[in-house]
């Protein structure tokens, strides 16, 4: 009878008796490099993303605060705060204003010519012209009584007010601080709202239309001057006639 032969088996492997890869060469120092020189770049790239200059900085926000997005090279004004200022500039005085001013100088020119410019001062501000009139000339003091001097005063700026008809004309009573109680006037209110409805009832006499006028008193509430001296006390006590310009309450 044959034998049976068994199939040959190789050799178990050997590999704790293989000797090691020789690493005297240097070739992990060329991996070693290049990760650094990854690494560089990757910070190099992060600093240049990093830096940036403030004319840069602005250019970017005003273009991208337009709500217009525009493709293509976009053109920034160099200086546009400055531009803005100068058209601002460059724009005509609005209409209201050259009104305003030919008013108060008609009304000077007028006072003048009357011989009331030393006595009555006119100012115009936030579309008004105040014409005040001294409290000495139109009343004696304490009184609502207008004296034959008011009357005459107020007689040449009729012309003036009538003129003057598209504006409504607020008729303003002031006194200093000085306090007053009588029977007819407990307090100072009494004595300005008094004062100022005897002008409007003079100046309806001449002609001027009710539905213009307004009547107020203020007291001592709106000083022009300091209370503490007989000057200011004596300017204080005042009646203005108040135009409101079209367009003001």
């Amino acid at each position: 009878m044959r034998e049976r032969r068994r199939a040959h088996l190789p050799p178990p492997p050997q590999w704790e008796d293989e000797p090691l890869p020789d690493d005297s060469d240097g070739g992990w120092l060329i991996i070693y490099l290049d990760v650094m020189t990854l690494m560089l770049s990757l910070f190099v790239l992060l600093l240049a993303y990093s830096t940036y200059s403030d004319e840069d900085y602005q250019t970017l926000t005003r273009t991208l605060s337009n709500p217009v997005a525009v493709r293509g090279e976009v053109t920034v004004p160099v200086e546009p705060v400055l531009q803005l200022k100068e058209q601002e500039a460059a724009i005509d005085k609005p209409a209201e204003i050259e009104a305003e001013q030919q008013l108060e100088e008609q009304f000077r020119s007028a006072l003048k010519s009357q011989g009331l410019a030393d006595s009555i001062e006119v100012t115009v501000s936030a579309n008004q012209v105040n014409i005040q009139i001294r409290e000495s000339i139109l009343f004696e003091l304490g009184r609502a009584e207008l004296t034959e001097e008011g009357q005459g005063v107020l007689v040449k700026l009729v012309p003036l007010l009538a003129n003057a008809s598209e504006h409504t004309l607020s008729i303003e009573g002031h006194t200093d601080s000085s306090p007053i109680a009588t029977p007819q006037f407990p307090s100072n209110w009494e004595l300005s709202a008094q004062r100022a409805t005897g002008v409007l009832r003079f100046l309806l006499s001449q002609g001027i239309a009710s539905e213009r006028m307004r009547a107020v008193g203020y007291a001592d509430t709106q000083p022009l001057a300091d209370n503490d001296t007989d000057e200011g006390r004596a300017r204080n006590r005042r009646v203005s006639l108040v135009l409101h310009l079209s367009g003001s309450d």
